[in-house]
């Protein structure tokens, strides 16, 4: 009569691949496992605040990192800094096709040259195909630095 409680050699063969697959692919997962970034809640200078003055708005490049899986890149990106609305920072990115828009100070307004729409001093709404004014960044003084958050500004697409 034969004992069942014991293994035999064909279940050890079927265990063995088996362990060997799982090991392979708990290791597999860990290493594939995109990162999560730490860098999505971080703040980032724009100006020391006293830097920052007049009546009309003034053009900062940030420099913000992304991380995109294994993939770390370093980008700058512009901002718009409005000192007579209390350092309101405004994201140069056109609502309508993502474009991004120009300061021209002669006219006193942005200008995006991809569909002719127009923004006031402020960022409002002025003519064209946008559906609504630029966007105000979130910000905050730090230790008498002007920030934004690292997580902006937007990537130039359709966010309408």
């Amino acid at each position: 009569m034969k004992d069942t409680a014991q293994p035999t050699r064909r279940s050890f063969l079927l265990l063995v691949p088996l362990g060997i697959f799982a090991s392979i692919a708990g290791a597999a997962f860990r290493f594939l496992r995109p990162r999560i970034s730490a860098a999505t809640n971080r703040w980032v200078d724009v100006a020391p605040v006293n830097e920052i003055t007049g009546s009309q708005p003034v053009n900062r490049k940030i420099v913000v990192q992304h991380i995109a899986g294994w993939a770390t890149t370093t980008e700058q990106h512009n901002v718009f800094v409005l000192p007579a609305k209390g350092n309101l920072v405004l994201s140069p990115v056109c609502p309508h096709e993502g474009c991004e828009v120009l300061w021209i100070s002669q006219l006193n307004q942005f200008a995006c040259p991809c569909h002719e729409s127009y923004f006031a001093a402020d960022g409002a709404r002025i003519s064209g195909p946008t559906p609504r004014g630029l966007d105000a960044l979130p910000s905050r003084v730090q230790d008498g630095r002007l920030q934004v958050h690292s997580g902006l500004p937007q990537e130039p697409g359709n966010r309408a």
